[in-house]
This record gives C-alpha cells, structure tokens and sequence, in this order.
C-alpha cells in the first residue's frame, strides 16, 4: 500500500534541502564569519529533521471521527441502507 503522507514527506524533504542550501551558502560567506558556530548548530538540526524525514519517522495526521447520521424524524440511528421510522420511536 502507498504511503497517505508521501506528498507531505516529499513537500518537508524539499524545503528542508533549500534551507540546508541556504546555511551552507551562508557559511561560504566572509561577512558570517563570526556565526560559524550558531549556523553549524542551525545546519546539524537541518540535517538531523532531513534524516528522520526520509526515514519516515513522522507524526501521522489524527483521524477525525465522523458523526453518526441520525434520522430528523425519529432521532434514531441511521446505519447502512435505508431507514425505516417505527411509529413508537417517534419523539416529537
């Protein structure tokens, strides 16, 4: 079976690739030299939520549960198929 958060997966993977992009470029530059530690730090925690992305360890999205159908003349309970009222079920 495929993979439900694959297009959120692929989606996370590209961003994170274009900001460990953006802290090397970064790293290159002569003005940032002095931050090299603080974007060392930025670029290990880029590289850690790339790796645990492709490995697939995310949080699935919750299901949300959807409410039961109920009847608007009886109030019951409607299931599969088609409902029929019983006339002492009735609450008006």
């Amino acid at each position: 079976m495929a993979d439900r958060n694959r297009h959120i997966r692929k989606k996370r993977l590209r961003d994170l690739s274009h900001k460990i992009h953006k802290v090397q470029l970064r790293m290159h530059n002569k003005k940032a030299k002095r931050d090299i530690p603080r974007l060392q730090a930025q670029l290990h925690a880029l590289h850690k939520a790339y790796n645990e992305t492709m490995r697939g360890n995310m949080q699935d999205m919750p299901k949300k549960v959807a409410p039961p159908k109920l009847c608007p003349v009886c109030n019951g309970r409607i299931g599969k198929g088609y409902h029929i009222c019983k006339p002492g079920q009735w609450k008006r």
